[in-house]
């Protein structure tokens, strides 16, 4: 008797977990077409193939939810950044970090096209964007300048945050610059064999760069 009970108690949870990861899908594709001021709950609950009411029962507001797509979307790339700080030989885990981050993004395609929106239009999550997540993250991988076994980098402690936001730019902009790129490049910039291509390409150009990634790494 107990076994059924137990099946039956864990059920709810497992369909709130997915509940809540549709909703945030949703809202990430709407806030990143529409921005935050254009984007209602009405329209995210709609899409998700919920009521407004069904929907703050996963969020208290419609803050609440936008501060959860940047947490789902940014906080993994800082624990992969954070790597660097462990102690581990960065010229090892470098490529890996690359392509894992391209690997997040891609399937969280919408957040860059969100972040830029945000910036171009200094929306009123601006502020909040800029120092709880971006500055995290800038301060993660800057930090691997910062190491002594980087003492022979092209690049100066000065000229680290410039060369960190170049990254920013070419890792964000690939995704979030994609409708355009496909119409240039003749190709869909998503699909796995592009990500594929630009995660090694990115591993090539960083040790062009003297970023820490192997010599004889996977590029």
């Amino acid at each position: 008797m107990s076994t059924p009970d137990i099946a039956i108690a864990e059920a709810p949870s497992r369909g709130a977990y997915q509940t809540r990861d549709r909703i945030l899908d949703e809202a990430e594709a709407l806030f990143a077409h529409r921005g935050f001021a254009g984007t209602s709950v009405r329209d995210i609950a709609t899409c998700a193939g919920l009521t407004p009411a069904s929907l703050y029962n996963h969020f208290s507001n419609k803050d609440a939810l936008y501060r959860a797509v940047l947490e789902r979307g940014v906080q993994p790339l800082i624990e992969r950044l954070s790597v660097l700080a462990t102690g581990q030989d960065v010229h090892e885990v470098g490529p890996q970090i690359i392509e894992g981050i391209m690997a997040h993004l891609a399937e969280h395609s919408h957040l860059p096209r969100l972040i830029s929106l945000e910036a171009a239009t200094g929306g009123e999550h601006l502020n909040e964007l800029a120092r709880d997540w971006i500055q995290p993250l800038m301060n993660r991988a800057i930090a691997a300048f910062e190491d002594e076994s980087h003492a022979d980098s092209t690049w100066t402690a000065e000229e680290a945050p410039l060369a960190i936001s170049a990254w920013l730019y070419l890792i964000f902009g690939h995704f979030s610059m994609a409708p355009l790129l496909s119409e240039v490049l003749g190709r869909d910039p998503l699909s796995p064999e592009a990500l594929a291509d630009q995660s090694r390409f990115l591993v090539k150009l960083a040790k062009q760069m003297s970023l820490p990634v192997p010599d004889d790494g996977a590029a």
